[in-house]
């Protein structure tokens, strides 16, 4: 892989992919009537916080690294609401790597093929049902709420 490819990788794949991921809890948040919503980008230090909507929006210094959304709702989500919610951030990549695949095809490009990928990874990975200290996949989302009475 090229010097390039890397940097794009790093400051223009993976953030613009991670906010992609993210917005899609958002939206299946916002499809439920979630009364608060937050959107973190990167990690470290907050360089920014803002609003949209009902959505707050947070970038952190190092923005290419990880994202994290979470929403509230007086009254408690229900299982399948939880499912739906954590379901959206890999069905918004698969669809962005689906869109991305069909632009592909007509106009290749190492730098779009790239992105293409890294969404069907994020999308996939998520999936897979795993914890890593306080951090849980959508796919640990999903089983916890499946297998909850």
């Amino acid at each position: 892989m090229s010097i390039s490819l890397l940097l794009h990788l790093l400051f223009v794949v993976a953030p613009i992919s991670t906010v992609l991921h993210e917005a899609g809890h958002i939206i299946g948040a916002k499809s439920l009537n979630a009364d608060r919503m937050r959107l973190t980008i990167g990690s470290g230090t907050i360089v920014r916080t803002f609003f949209i909507s009902k959505v707050q929006i947070t970038i952190r210094a190092i923005f290419f690294l990880g994202g994290l959304a979470s929403s509230e709702r007086k009254n408690m989500y229900k299982p399948y609401e939880l499912i739906w919610i954590a379901l959206c951030g890999p069905l918004t990549n698969g669809f962005v790597a689906f869109l991305l695949y069909i632009i592909y095809t007509a106009y290749p490009s190492n730098y779009l093929l790239l992105l293409l990928l890294f969404n069907l990874w994020i999308g996939i990975i998520n999936l897979v049902p795993f914890r890593f200290k306080e951090k849980q996949s959508d796919g640990y989302t999903i089983v916890k709420a499946l297998t909850q009475k």
